[in-house]
């Protein structure tokens, strides 16, 4: 217990490191990385949940027509707002509980790219050896990691559909529900930022999961931060994005330095 806890204190106290290996080394632009990638959500994603709610209000308006043809009293402009107003609370509602679910993975997928170049930016400074561009395995890299992020969103579903089964005892229910989700969203978090310096050290998948298991310290270290950033209500997805270049660096660091791939 104690080894695990060691290593999510190491985990934890690495982002300081590696804010200031970032400011150092001239890395900040890496940031402008995740204002693009929130932009990108923010205009997209609420056009197209914009769109859906019109198609789907559309819809209730026609039903409600068609069912009270004979009542004016039903047919009122009133009846008409509510309805509108009702489905763009709950469309938002169910928008901000899947995207706290997994929106983080959304950015993962989505900035796999600059994490796998900054990563290998990390550790060339770290280990003073410049790695020579490889297009197909840069490609390759990607893949693994969009990869690597489902397989961890489906396991996570799968336990948080456990854990809500927990949450109908209240009070300790609730408890083990929340510290559950808590510690399992952080591990899977950890295991992706770790992930791109395990793929560069030729760890097969499998070998990353036993890895990143003898280490769930570290991992859980290393996701806790991500994880309660994106619980923040309406700024947490936006302000984890940008987190998550400093997570990447921080996962590197950590395992660069202390050579636990070797």
């Amino acid at each position: 217990m104690t080894y695990y806890s060691s290593q999510f204190k190491d985990g934890l106290l690495s982002y300081k490191k590696a804010m200031v290996f970032l400011s150092k080394n001239n890395l900040t632009y890496f940031f402008v990385f995740p204002l693009i990638f929130n932009l990108f959500i923010f205009i997209s994603g609420f056009y197209y949940l914009d769109q859906f709610l019109e198609f789907l209000n559309s819809e209730l308006v026609s039903y409600i027509e068609l069912q009270t043809s004979n009542n004016s009293y039903l047919r009122s402009d009133y009846i008409f707002k509510f309805m509108y107003v009702l489905t763009w609370m709950i469309s938002k509602i169910i928008f901000v509980f899947i995207f706290s679910l997994f929106g983080g993975y959304l950015t993962i997928i989505l900035l796999s790219p600059v994490y796998t170049i900054l990563s290998e930016k990390t550790a060339t400074i770290l280990n003073g050896t410049k790695m020579n561009f490889d297009a197909v395995q840069f490609i390759s890299d990607i893949l693994r990691a969009i990869l690597i992020a489902f397989r961890n969103i489906l396991l996570q579903l799968v336990l948080h559909i456990i854990l809500l089964c927990f949450s109908i005892v209240p009070v300790l229910g609730w408890a083990v529900a929340f510290i559950g989700n808590l510690a399992f969203a952080s591990y899977f978090y950890g295991f992706s930022f770790m992930d791109y310096t395990m793929e560069r050290h030729q760890l097969s998948i499998k070998d990353s999961v036993l890895f990143v298991r003898k280490n769930k310290g570290l991992a859980v270290g290393l996701g806790v931060v991500f994880q309660v950033c994106m619980l923040v209500p309406f700024i947490g997805s936006f302000t984890a994005s940008f987190l998550s270049i400093i997570s990447v660096v921080s996962a590197t660091i950590t395992l660069e330095e202390n050579k636990l791939l070797e």
